[in-house]
């Protein structure tokens, strides 16, 4: 019995054990919401005997592991993102020294769309406001900073299940077998239409600086079909 019991823990904490649920929790697509329903969800509790949550790193590649993955319009998400961090960092101030010159970047330009407007120049990146623009908590780890690498090497028969943010709730029903009451971290109810205005110009400067993140996510369709009208809406 002892020794059974010893095999069953080993097994459940081998990097490479089927019984591995890898969440990875992309900043600003709805996953703290989706981490309280994986821990409320029986279904997972009982095909998992491990479930590991990775946010703010890069997910390592674990042979055999399943994974979980929530993602969302690359730009909706920098909207979402910069907005977030301004109440945070700048409103709020309970942020305001986490990330060195954060808070700079954020009272200078005030709107995702004015810092978007500047990130070119006669269609050539300005290396300056990029990096501004990098220095912005979540605009950093950006999608294709969790799942670049690893798209590289997961199998089709490793990705769980692919939510998106703009389904959350279907989603999460849908694949965990719960229903969630209330969004956490939710903050476009409480937003200025100023900040979540956003111009051709800056939708098309965000389009190119994030072409990595609509990269993954075409990758992450090949591997996962995720169907045409949301693939259509993730990669607007």
């Amino acid at each position: 019995m002892v020794v059974r019991r010893v095999l069953e823990l080993c097994e459940k904490y081998l990097p490479g054990s089927n019984h591995t649920l890898v969440y990875i929790h992309i900043g600003k697509c709805g996953g703290a919401s989706l981490n309280s329903a994986i821990a409320q969800s029986q279904r997972l509790s009982e095909e998992f005997r491990y479930i590991t949550r990775i946010h703010i790193a890069k997910p390592e590649y674990r042979e055999g592991a399943r994974y979980l993955i929530v993602i969302r319009n690359p730009i909706s998400r920098a909207l979402s993102a910069f907005n977030w961090r301004y109440r945070l960092v700048v409103e709020e101030a309970s942020q305001d020294s986490r990330f060195s010159g954060e808070i700079d970047v954020l009272r200078k330009y005030g709107t995702l769309n004015a810092l978007a407007e500047n990130l070119y120049e006669g269609g050539v990146l300005n290396p300056e406001v990029a990096s501004e623009f990098r220095s912005i908590h979540h605009l950093h780890e950006d999608i294709s900073f969790y799942l670049g690498e690893l798209l590289q090497q997961v199998s089709a028969e490793q990705i769980f299940a692919v939510l998106t943010q703009e389904n959350l709730d279907d989603d999460i029903e849908a694949n965990l077998g719960v229903v969630i009451e209330t969004r956490i971290h939710s903050n476009r109810p409480s937003t200025d239409s100023e900040k979540l205005f956003l111009s051709d110009a800056a939708r098309s400067n965000l389009k190119n600086i994030l072409s990595a993140d609509y990269e993954a996510i075409a990758r992450l369709d090949e591997l996962h079909p995720i169907g045409s009208e949301r693939l259509a809406v993730l990669l607007a």
